[in-house]
């Protein structure tokens, strides 16, 4: 099998911007702990913290939504590398939208006052995003067959 002559942009979103994502939220979760008054061996603000401080709330926010994009990075990006062989257009489009939607989500859960998070509907076109990778890498998987 062959690279295909477009699969260039795949490794940026799939090697470089995801990577830059993860630091990024990890900055901001880093600024956000040191507002909250967190100590830092501590992964959450106590829910006492959480109650009293809407910094601590924000910190507990900011660190969920980091932690559920670490989770899904490794395997997306592997999708993404795997499906940009046959889809590389499509690939890194899907995979720009997952970027985007995630930090949507993040942005928007961290922002979110409300005791469930307040703003995730942002993380459903994320998934919809990942869904579409998933889809392109079993295509890809029975095309090599």
């Amino acid at each position: 099998m062959t690279v295909p002559e477009n699969y260039g942009y795949v490794v940026l979103v799939a090697l470089g911007l995801t990577p830059i994502l993860a630091f990024a939220q990890g900055n901001v979760v880093t600024g956000l702990r040191k507002a909250a008054g967190v100590p830092y061996p501590n992964p959450y603000a106590t829910p006492q913290q959480a109650k009293e401080k809407p910094a601590a709330y924000k910190f507990n926010c900011a660190q969920r939504a980091h932690a559920n994009l670490l989770e899904n990075m490794p395997q997306t990006m592997m999708y993404m590398l795997f499906a940009g062989l046959e889809y590389p257009s499509a690939t890194a489009a899907l995979g720009a939208g997952w970027l985007l939607f995630r930090a949507l989500y993040a942005y928007g859960y961290v922002q979110g006052q409300k005791e469930n998070g307040g703003s995730r509907m942002y993380g459903a076109p994320g998934w919809l995003m990942q869904g579409g990778l998933w889809a392109l890498c079993i295509s890809t998987a029975f095309k090599m067959l």
